[in-house]
């Protein structure tokens, strides 16, 4: 069995491509790529070979990429997809994630980008939820509590801080996070953190409560970079505000009424990213709301413009991984 793990090791260092997201079969007349699959198969299933350790490598490897990449910051990306695998009736720990034909699991990852250049550096937190069990690396193996989004990711964010990197964490979630409950205890935490705001999402703005688009509409943009977007490369061009974050919390309805929650005062800033064509048409207009104080607003809409990485993480584990086709 050792000389079996041994040759997996192999096959798994002779890849040569560096984005090769699964194990590759030694050339070899004396075994298929089945053999080797079955292999595998075996090593996952052992339970002496837990998540946690599965996931010490990447984490030494996001430890030496802060290390050695970031100068000030790294970024900290947190979304989720859904692995679909409506025709796989073998899986019986499925579940029905919104209509009838999206069935399978939510994956949940974190991954370390650099500040400075916006290349990925590692994942370092991942957690798959089936329908009676959550599966993560940074807490207990199988946990039937399964929890609603926010509320996951806040643990998972706990506990990278506690990894104690070696240059600070910026935690960057997509406009789900526009949840001020969660946002004050992130800051409760000392956490640093962005979000995209809801168009919708009210805040302070000199002393009076307005929404994001509306105080958006009243500040004054800087040309600041060419970006590609859409496949076509547009200029980008950046505002910013101080604000505050005063409204009450409101809770999830789903299980059962809760009243809202106030809070202490969240001050932040807005930093309004729009990339417009020649013709000022708005391609994409982005409300993004920071407690990072020290970081250019340039730099800040730059920041959320490489949160796309993630999205490119969850593409090569459903292509090259493999996960769309097992």
């Amino acid at each position: 069995m050792v000389r079996r793990y041994q040759q997996l090791v192999k096959e798994h260092a002779n890849s040569t491509d560096k984005l090769a997201s699964g194990l590759r079969s030694l050339p070899c007349a004396s075994k298929s790529s089945f053999a080797s699959t079955q292999a595998a198969w075996r090593f996952y299933q052992n339970d002496k070979v837990s998540l946690s350790k599965l996931s010490e490598p990447l984490l030494e490897a996001a430890h030496d990429g802060v290390s050695s990449r970031c100068t000030r910051y790294a970024l900290c990306v947190h979304d989720w997809s859904r692995l679909n695998y409506y025709k796989h009736t073998s899986k019986e720990d499925r579940y029905q994630m919104s209509h009838e034909t999206d069935v399978g699991y939510d994956l949940q990852s974190s991954l370390l980008v650099s500040a400075d250049s916006g290349k990925p550096i590692a994942p370092v937190a991942q957690r798959l939820v089936t329908s009676d069990m959550s599966y993560a690396t940074y807490q207990k193996e199988e946990n039937p509590e399964i929890k609603a989004h926010l509320d996951e990711v806040t643990d998972c964010m706990k506990w990278i801080e506690t990894q104690k990197f070696a240059k600070p964490l910026v935690h960057i979630i997509d406009r789900e996070a526009d949840s001020i409950g969660h946002i004050r205890q992130w800051e409760d935490t000392n956490m640093l953190w962005m979000t995209r705001s809801r168009i919708s999402s009210h805040v302070e703005y000199r002393g009076e409560s307005m929404r994001c688009e509306d105080v958006a509409n009243q500040l004054k943009f800087t040309k600041v970079r060419k970006v590609k977007c859409k496949n076509k490369v547009y200029w980008q061009w950046v505002a910013e505000t101080p604000i505050r974050i005063i409204r009450q919390a409101k809770p999830s309805q789903k299980k059962q009424k809760k009243p809202a929650v106030s809070g202490d005062t969240v001050d932040a800033r807005l930093v309004v990213s729009r990339i417009l064509s020649k013709s000022g048409e708005v391609i994409a207009n982005w409300l993004l709301i920071t407690n990072v104080q020290d970081v250019n607003a340039d730099e800040i809409a730059l920041w959320y413009y490489w949160r796309w990485n993630i999205e490119s993480w969850f593409k090569l584990l459903k292509s090259a991984g493999g996960t769309g086709s097992v």
